[in-house]
């Protein structure tokens, strides 16, 4: 798998393109918001894999006091400060590696979004838990956007909600998959998906307690624009899914 950084260097501005599609319209960003509903409001705000800024920008706008995002790739970060110089929200943007994150604060939420999957290695999914850990306050509260761990190949279609996937490789614990994103222009990426109780062993060994996770829901607008039809082969065979957890006191 090419690493997380270059895979995103490459692919630049065009990621933004997948935002305005119809999954993270109508259902990303409205079970993130009612995930975070009463948690976000007046507080510090970690956004890790926060890329060009696309959920910076949201939390800013859903009342949060401090947003710092970090991303890996030097090419996003650009793209992230270029918004916030054309649209000043006050949000401070860092490239840093998630799996060595240094000390930025401390936080009362942190979000990793599309992040944890891209570990190479249960130890660096450890890692990034740790460095996530080190960043929050105690009782400090992640929520992460993750890959689907039950996610079934083949399963229903996907070509209707802009993506493709094929099985690249796969292992005990994960399945190496590589996803065509049919926007204008199109881009690829590689990424893992990885067992539940992966995910969660790296949470524990981090100091994170009650895990839950939380399945995607389909905004009123998004039915009303597309209709239940369209929308039955993602809630069927869902592509990603929510976690969220809580820093032990």
């Amino acid at each position: 798998m090419t690493p997380m950084s270059e895979q995103y260097d490459a692919i630049g501005a065009r990621y933004v393109s997948w935002k305005e599609t119809p999954i993270p319209t109508y259902t990303e960003v409205p079970t993130v918001r009612k995930l975070l509903s009463g948690l976000i409001e007046g507080r510090s705000v970690l956004d890790l894999a926060c890329g060009t800024g696309y959920y910076s920008r949201l939390f800013k706008q859903w009342g949060a006091a401090c947003v710092v995002g970090v991303d890996v790739s030097e090419t996003m970060i650009a793209a992230a400060r270029d918004a916030e110089s054309k649209n000043p929200l006050g949000i401070e943007y860092r490239v840093a590696d998630a799996a060595d994150l240094p000390v930025l604060g401390s936080f009362d939420l942190a979000t990793a979004t599309y992040l944890l999957h891209y570990a190479d290695r249960a130890d660096t999914m450890r890692g990034m838990c740790r460095s996530i850990a080190a960043n929050l306050k105690p009782d400090g509260v992640l929520l992460a956007l993750l890959p689907e761990p039950d996610y079934v190949m083949g399963k229903g279609e996907t070509t209707q909600y802009r993506f493709t996937y094929r099985l690249v490789a796969s292992d005990k614990d994960w399945s190496l998959v590589h996803a065509d994103v049919h926007t204008d222009p199109p881009f690829s990426v590689e990424y893992r998906h990885w067992k539940r109780a992966v995910y969660e062993e790296a949470l524990r060994s981090a100091g994170f307690i009650d895990l839950r996770w939380h399945r995607m829901e389909v905004s009123p607008e998004g039915l009303a624009k597309f209709g239940e039809a369209y929308w039955r082969d993602l809630l069927v065979n869902p592509m990603s899914t929510t976690l969220t957890a809580r820093l032990s006191p």
